[in-house]
């Protein structure tokens, strides 16, 4: 019996690094955009290039192995390439069982070219190859019933249509699923994956795709003017001068200057602080989410951390730090570094904590396996991460209010 057979793709990756590389942002009053660049026209030299294998799958198959999880990869490759066959070879090096991967003879494997800034973030240039073309007859679906979990990542091309049809098959076999969708799930909005995410256990997604999902935008608002009495305690607890009073109501600045030291909420007797200014508000997003049946939400925002709802509370946790070499990998890590947590004792802080180390080693290297850690290894980062940061790197648990997503 499996603990977790992901589902998803397969690629070879090839990494490329310049140093000459540009980041053009545009900022507005409501969110920040990034574009990485180089000079049009011109020969870029480069200082870097690693060959490695990735894809969803893949990537989270190996994690759970390293977690100690026994996981299985169902996933479509060539049957004649080099590429194929490597990723087949590593998963089985790493523990992971393959007898239920899916081989093509006439499409090759999945290929990415992954371009990489001087400050770790990447664009990724992706041919999906063999991952487009897994039908619903290539699945020995047997296999339902020798796992307890399901872990499905991106499908893409004409798979992308058999995720409806996992979900539901999955669910009439009594299967836990974990579900993390790729950009051509997510364009068909809820009322595209209403059907799959009603028998979601875990749905795990960036603030982008939550916003792309739903329609709605995260929204930069801390302060509940309704609840708020002017009391003045925030601006009093904190230190940094976020919080200012301003023509009879607390508004916030400067929020890069948030020290995540909770004092804020702490000092608010109202209720009125609804979270503190280095993350987003994300409550409307977690409402209309909760009523689609997912048991459990898990929004990530890079630098600014996760946020996970159950309908009942709101989780939110900041990343621990760690140098960026690439980011490719983080949102493998970490979904698969939570549910490895979840199953392991069902409880969504320890859970987290996981995710993050996780996804804090995997950063620090190129590509998304070389940094994933063995259960041991997380556990060493998350007590030396305590010890070392016990004001920054909590999980904060607060009611999920209806009234704060009018």
């Amino acid at each position: 019996m499996f603990d977790v057979v992901c589902v998803g793709g397969a690629t070879q990756d090839v990494f490329i690094k310049s140093d000459l590389s540009k980041i053009i942002r545009i900022s507005d009053v409501l969110s920040d955009k990034e574009y990485l660049s180089y000079d049009y026209g011109s020969k870029v030299g480069i200082e870097d290039i690693q060959f490695l294998t990735g894809g969803g799958a893949t990537n989270t198959a190996v994690a759970f192995a390293r977690l100690g999880l026994s996981a299985a990869f169902l996933g479509k490759v060539s049957r004649t390439d080099d590429a194929g066959a490597r990723i087949v070879a590593e998963l089985q090096e790493e523990g992971v069982d393959t007898s239920r991967a899916v081989y093509s003879n006439s499409q090759p494997t999945g290929y990415s070219v992954i371009l990489v800034s001087y400050a770790g973030d990447r664009t990724a240039l992706t041919f999906r190859g063999a991952n487009n073309t897994l039908d619903e007859d290539d699945i020995d679906w047997a296999v339902l019933d020798e796992t307890k979990w399901l872990y499905m990542s991106s499908l893409s091309g004409r798979s992308a249509q058999m995720a409806q049809t996992i979900a539901r098959r999955a669910a009439e076999k009594g299967v836990k699923v974990a579900f993390n969708p790729g950009s051509t799930q997510l364009k068909t909005r809820i009322r595209g994956l209403r059907s799959i995410l009603e028998t979601t256990e875990i749905l795990i997604i960036n603030r982008e795709e939550a916003e792309m999902l739903t329609g709605i935008e995260g929204a930069r608002h801390w302060v509940d003017d309704e609840a708020c009495n002017l009391c003045g305690k925030c601006v009093e607890a904190c230190g940094e001068g976020i919080f200012q009073e301003v023509e009879g109501r607390i508004v916030v600045r400067n929020v890069d200057l948030c020290r995540r030291c909770g004092d804020c909420m702490k000092a608010c007797r109202s209720g009125a602080i609804l979270l503190e200014p280095w993350t987003y508000n994300l409550f409307e997003i977690f409402n209309v989410l909760a009523e689609t049946g997912v048991k459990l939400v898990v929004i990530t925002d890079g630098r600014a951390g996760a946020q996970a709802s159950d309908g009942e509370s709101i989780y939110y946790f900041p990343p621990y730090s760690a140098p960026v070499v690439d980011t490719l990998g983080a949102g493998d890590s970490f979904g698969s570094g939570l549910v490895a947590g979840f199953i392991r004792d069902g409880d969504i802080q320890s859970a987290l904590k996981l995710a993050s180390a996780n996804a804090s080693s995997v950063v620090r290297y190129f590509g998304a396996k070389q940094g994933l850690l063995t259960l041991e290894e997380a556990e060493d980062i998350i007590r030396e991460k305590e010890e070392q940061e016990e004001k920054i790197h909590f999980v904060r648990k607060i009611p999920f209010r209806q009234r704060v997503m009018k």
